[in-house]
């Protein structure tokens, strides 16, 4: 269970002030879609560096799911990538 992960330290070795070149401007269009209730990498704290780092990138919070969106909300996962690619989700 991923309660079982949150006293681990492995993201003591990830600061989210550590220094870095923002990538502006961006070789590509990126989006951003970070999960709102993530814990283990928490947008409060991690996504906003993240923001700092690809100034121009697009940035979307996934609602309702953890640090798995992709097990938490497949449908909602499909459905944003199919929306930010231009894909069609009849074709799935």
């Amino acid at each position: 269970m991923i309660d079982d992960c949150l006293d681990c330290r492995f993201m003591d070795e990830y600061r989210p002030d550590e220094w870095a070149h923002p990538l502006d401007p961006l070789p590509c269009p990126v989006t951003l879609a970070w999960a709102q209730l993530d814990r283990l990498i928490p947008a409060a704290t991690y996504g906003s560096t993240a923001r700092q780092r690809l100034p121009d990138a697009t940035w979307m919070l996934l609602p309702d799911v953890g640090h798995i969106p992709m097990i938490d909300d497949p449908d909602l996962v499909a459905r944003t990538i199919l929306t930010v690619t231009g894909g069609d989700a009849a074709q799935s």
